[in-house]
């Protein structure tokens, strides 16, 4: 109990400094939202911040609780550019590559990632890992339907992943994302040491939409990793190891 209380502290504490960093930038129109409890959280304490901004959302899900909110969401559809984007991360490496995918939204948060100028992230210091490489978590992958047994055979046969069909409880059978694909989760059976190369390997199999690792040298420009007591903010080519 403990520990849950310091990890929402800690989400608390990375969400009100990620409010404070987006203050910094002007001539910000529209801001991309990812999807998780970590930014439902931004969209608490940030609310009076965010209100004056266009928000182009990954999910249906970050779409209907902004919408609650009283935030002007626009269709990601409608979307050519975003000023700044902020999501969660499930897990980080000390050079800021990043896996994500939890929430089934990865196509969508990585495609917000690209379109925008400068992305951000927040994450709690259980999702930091402290190695140059990824381990801790399974990767995501959006595959299409009509190629999985083959998808997932090419998959183990690279010697990389341990593949499996993401299920949930409350529905039969494959996950559904928001554009119809499935996801596999794929258990790393060595450390994940060139997450760039690794995502490009990936992708060249047939039937593989988007993945999971999100390579800082493309798609990270700032983490915030929240503690108890303070939040931390890492910027991409800044070393952490010394700070």
């Amino acid at each position: 109990m403990v520990l849950m209380i310091g990890v929402e502290e800690a989400k608390e504490n990375a969400a009100r400094e990620a409010c404070r960093v987006l203050g910094d930038f002007r001539e910000v129109k529209v801001i991309g939202l990812g999807t998780g409890s970590t930014i439902k959280k931004f969209i608490d304490l940030c609310i009076d911040n965010i209100k004056r901004y266009l928000i182009a959302s990954s999910s249906i899900d970050t779409t209907l609780y902004a919408k609650s909110r009283g935030l002007n969401t626009i269709d990601m559809y409608s979307v050519d550019s975003v000023d700044v984007y902020i999501d969660g991360a499930d897990e980080v490496s000390n050079k800021l590559d990043l896996v994500k995918g939890r929430g089934g939204a990865l196509l969508r948060e990585k495609t917000l990632a690209y379109l925008s100028r400068y992305r951000l992230y927040i994450i709690d210091y259980t999702k930091f890992n402290g190695r140059d490489y990824l381990y801790l978590k399974p990767i995501p992958v959006e595959i299409t339907p009509i190629t999985l047994q083959y998808t997932m055979r090419a998959i183990k046969n690279t010697g990389l992943f341990e593949p499996v069909i993401r299920t949930s409880i409350g529905k039969d059978g494959p996950v559904i994302t928001d554009d119809n694909n499935y996801i596999l989760d794929l258990k790393p059976l060595r450390p994940i040491e060139d997450p760039l190369n690794t995502h490009k390997l990936l992708k060249l199999i047939h039937g593989v939409v988007e993945t999971g690792i999100f390579p800082a040298v493309e798609l990270v420009d700032t983490v915030v990793v929240g503690y108890p007591d303070k939040a931390v903010v890492y910027n991409r080519g800044v070393s952490i190891k010394n700070g």
